[in-house]
């Protein structure tokens, strides 16, 4: 008798109409259509070579391994695959989930899908076959194929289906990977556009907008404005708290911005603890000072980090213009300037751009950039120099009947011989030296000089030669690592005792990196050198600086001498350093003794030690080098 379920051997697969229907699926590929497309093409040679009643293909369409109509033949075929959708079983589930074939002479008998199979079966719908769409070990869906009549698939026609879905996948997998690698660049797209710890766009994508807006400007006239926002103190959060508290703080912060802003207005991160604003359409400049003073009460709510409250604080710059002329460049500079005054009012401030301001600040930069260049061949060209002002021992004073005490030491002095602007005193040069980090360089320089000075009057002088060098370190060179070694490296060289150098460090000087000058000084004095608190008086914590920092003089600021005669507060400060100095076995210098007068009343309050252009002028080495031949026994003037 004849098994109805049995496959047919006499059922074949025409050749030439499978290599047509595998041509036209290649050519479709090559003609680099969509996965749909493809799909459609595998559904019409499957059903033109294997000559059934419908197929369709179901893939993947969400979680848990559910299963999609992607395609389907019309008529009870579409009605059956819906239907595998619906109930989520059938043929094509199970062989979605083991990955094998199925062949069924009669779906309505065989399986156990009851509901299926009674679709199955009101459709006339009985043999079912089914190929999973695999391709380097994904499936990507399955294909099923239907007859109205029963009986298996022969293994030909199960052959050719499975050479159409190996096909039909393989060109399926590139499909997928274009998809993959087009989310892989808009991700990467988008990625370069955010930043990823705040989410905002970057300094690129906002200078991109803004030529964008100011480009639309010269057909649709507008006021736009960019402020430029600073966040004070993360560096003190990052080194105290960490870095992670300085993140959150960050990401805060840059929610805070979001809520203050208007909508539309558009919001970067520039970089590191800077932001930028585009504000477009404004009606008013008052518009944009309203978004900047809204950013500022944002910030006035603390922000809890790690169990304790940061309280942020930012300067902000507003810049506005009409002007399509205007560039990106010009007004993100405008802003960036005007939030710098805003930080030099103090935290917490915004500062609306001015020309005129920022025209002079520019010039300010200009000349200081000029002064640098300058600057830096004047140290290869021999133009900087040192000059020296003795600092005079008047202990015995009264007993020489008023005549020049001995020299105590020699205050080294920068000069620069600058070659169109004659000699320039360290107050011309100083400060950008210290800007621009070069200070270092000309502290070494001058500081070899002056060593080999000192060591040229031992030659002349014997023990009449000043006795000991005194020599200005600026704070940023408090904090250089290896001072000490250089210091003493230079000492070595010139053949000078370390317990000849007194480095002379202001009070304020000591604050900038605390534990970084503590180490430099504390090697300094085991190098053997000594210390100077320079302008005493006119910084903080006088007295527990003292305790801290053991130095063994202090020089009385100069103003204090200005108004000794004058004021009898600025006597009562000279007398009471008097005394401490005194009391704590310290050597006190009063600067800047520019009249008899002053002199003869710093002696009657018991100043032994002082300084200044009455007694003796800052001059060369030469030009000292003379008066000392001279004797000093005449006051040089």
């Amino acid at each position: 008798m004849h098994d109805p379920f049995a496959s047919d051997p006499d059922r074949t697969v025409d050749t030439a109409v499978l290599l047509a229907a595998v041509d036209d699926i290649a050519s479709t590929v090559a003609d680099d259509v969509g996965s749909l497309e493809i799909l459609r093409h595998l559904l019409l040679a499957t059903t033109r070579v294997l000559q059934v009643d419908g197929a369709g293909v179901l893939v993947p369409g969400g979680t848990g391994g559910t299963l999609q109509v992607a395609l389907a033949s019309s008529g009870p075929v579409e009605e059956l695959e819906r239907l595998q959708e619906e109930l989520q079983e059938g043929p094509c589930h199970a062989t979605y989930v083991s990955g094998q074939p199925l062949n069924l002479g009669d779906v309505v008998v065989e399986g156990s899908w009851p509901g299926y199979q009674g679709a199955a079966a009101l459709l006339d719908l009985h043999a079912v076959a089914t190929m999973p769409l695999t391709s380097r070990g994904e499936t990507f869906g399955v294909m099923d194929v239907y007859r109205s009549a029963t009986g298996r698939f022969s293994e030909a026609e199960m052959a050719a289906l499975a050479t159409l879905a190996r096909l039909a996948s393989t060109h399926l997998a590139v499909d997928h990977d274009r998809a993959k690698a087009s989310l892989a660049q808009r991700e990467l797209a988008r990625q370069a556009m955010h930043d990823p710890l705040t989410g905002l766009i970057v300094r690129w994508v906002l200078l991109e907008q803004l030529q964008h807006v100011l480009s639309r400007m010269t057909r649709h006239p507008e006021s736009i404005a960019v402020l430029f926002i600073d966040l004070d103190g993360l560096k003190y959060v990052n080194d105290t708290v960490g870095h992670l508290a300085g993140d959150a703080l960050l990401r805060t912060c840059a929610d805070r911005f979001r809520a203050a802003l208007r909508e539309g207005d558009l919001l970067a991160r520039f970089g590191g603890d800077e932001f930028v604003v585009l504000l477009e359409r404004l009606g008013h400049r008052d518009e944009a000072v309203a978004v900047a003073t809204r950013i500022l009460e944002e910030l006035l709510e603390p922000v809890r980090i790690d169990g304790r409250d940061v309280q942020p604080s930012v300067s902000i710059g507003v810049a506005v213009t009409d002007d399509p002329q205007a560039t990106p460049e010009a007004l993100i500079s405008h802003a960036d300037s005007a939030m710098y005054r805003a930080k030099h009012i103090g935290p917490g401030r915004y500062a609306v751009f001015d020309p005129d301001v920022y025209a002079a600040d520019r010039t300010r930069h200009e000349r200081r950039e000029l002064l640098l260049s300058q600057l830096r061949q004047a140290l290869p060209t021999d133009q900087l120099e040192v000059h020296y002002q003795p600092i005079v021992d008047e202990s015995f004073a009264f007993e020489r009947d008023g005549a020049t005490g001995t020299i105590y030491a020699v205050e080294a002095l920068a000069r620069w011989r600058h070659p169109s602007r004659g000699l320039l005193t360290a107050s011309a040069f100083v400060d950008t030296a210290i800007r621009s980090g070069f200070i270092t360089d000309i502290g070494r320089h001058l500081l070899t000089a002056a060593c080999r000075q000192l060591a040229t009057w031992d030659d002349l002088f014997g023990a009449q030669a000043p006795p000991r060098l005194f020599f200005n370190v600026s704070p940023p060179e408090l904090t250089w690592p290896g001072l000490a070694d250089a210091v003493g490296r230079i000492l070595a060289d010139q053949g000078i005792a370390p317990q000849r150098l007194t480095i002379e460090i202001t009070e304020n000087g000591l604050f900038s990196k605390p534990q970084a000058t503590a180490r430099n000084l504390d090697e300094l004095r085991d190098l053997g050198a000594e210390l100077a608190i320079d302008d005493f008086g006119t910084g903080y914590s006088s007295l527990s600086r003292l305790v801290e920092i053991p130095a063994r003089t202090l020089k009385v600021d100069q103003a204090f001498t200005h108004d000794l005669l004058a004021h009898a507060e600025a006597r009562a400060v000279v007398t009471t350093v008097l005394l401490l100095g005194h009391n704590l076995r310290r050597t006190v210098v009063i600067e800047g003794v520019e009249t008899g007068e002053q002199r003869q009343a710093l002696l009657e309050l018991g100043a032994t030690h002082l300084q200044g252009n009455y007694l003796c002028a800052p001059r060369s080495g030469g030009a000292l080098t003379a008066a000392l031949r001279e004797g000093w026994g005449e006051r040089v003037r």
